[in-house]
């Protein structure tokens, strides 16, 4: 099943008011089409609905990543979340099937 999810895309800095400190900073993310291993339902989460996933990263996208990232669960296998806005007609069958999670094959998790 291919999804689109979001990934790290490096960091940014933030030019902040004067007296409030320098700089502030933040992790830039950006959406990509790739293969998923998992997906997995989330209770009790704030914000815009969205689905936990395992997926596959191809290389030329991982230059992105902070050193030392716990998310990575598998050899190119990277842990994320994918939102239900953007995969809604690809999610349907999960989400109408009302299982909290699918193994969907392959070499994830």
């Amino acid at each position: 099943m291919n999804l689109l999810v979001n990934i790290p895309d490096g960091v940014g800095y933030h030019k902040r008011k004067a007296g409030l400190g320098t700089f502030l900073r933040y992790e830039r993310m950006k959406k990509i089409e790739t293969m998923v291993y998992r997906i997995e339902r989330m209770d009790r989460d704030v914000g815009p609905p969205r689905i936990r996933v395992d997926a596959w990263i191809p290389e030329h996208h991982r230059d992105g990543f902070l050193p030392g990232d716990l998310n990575w669960v598998g050899d190119g296998i990277y842990r994320t979340y994918a939102y239900l806005q953007d995969n809604r007609t690809t999610l349907g069958p999960f989400l109408a099937s009302g299982d909290k999670e699918w193994v969907l094959g392959g070499s994830g998790t």
